[in-house]
């Protein structure tokens, strides 16, 4: 007699990506920290994300120099000057996370955040410049009605 065993179901807790998706990359030194900036005191914050990994890294590791040396996180408003690194470094503190660009697009609406898309960092005498765009976001006045509700929740 022989037995017919059906084959394993695929585990439901399983991440779906949507193929041909845009993916970003933030970086944290915690889930819920990630590094932002803010244009001048004027403007709002913005999570700072980059469209390859390797610029994630390699702004992380400056950030990571910087306050290595000077014992505090660089300033995040107006121009932001960082220590240069090898190529090669990896992240010892910081992490990098990634992102369907849809699903940051709503975290970050979520938070109230703006987003500063880096797509390619270019070496120049002056140092690196950054080609990106910053994004804002608007969304119905109930969808912030109800988040903030969420957050400021008493029980």
């Amino acid at each position: 007699m022989a037995l017919t065993i059906a084959p394993p179901k695929t585990p439901r807790n399983r991440v779906r990506v949507r193929p041909g998706g845009k993916f970003y990359w933030t970086i944290h030194n915690h889930p819920n920290h990630a590094f932002s900036v803010r244009m001048n005191e004027n403007s709002q914050t913005a999570l700072v994300s980059f469209k390859k990994v390797e610029d994630a890294v390699l702004v992380g590791r400056m950030i990571e120099k910087h306050y290595i040396m000077q014992k505090e996180w660089p300033e995040t408003e107006g121009q932001i000057i960082l220590p240069s690194v090898s190529k090669d470094a990896t992240l010892d503190f910081l992490f990098c996370r990634k992102w369907d660009f849809e699903d940051l697009k709503i975290e970050c609406t979520k938070n109230f955040l703006n987003i500063v898309t880096i797509d390619n960092i270019v070496n120049s005498r002056n140092g690196l410049n950054f080609k990106g765009k910053v994004i804002s976001f608007e969304a119905p006045i109930e969808f912030y009605m109800n988040r903030l509700e969420e957050i400021f929740i008493i029980d």
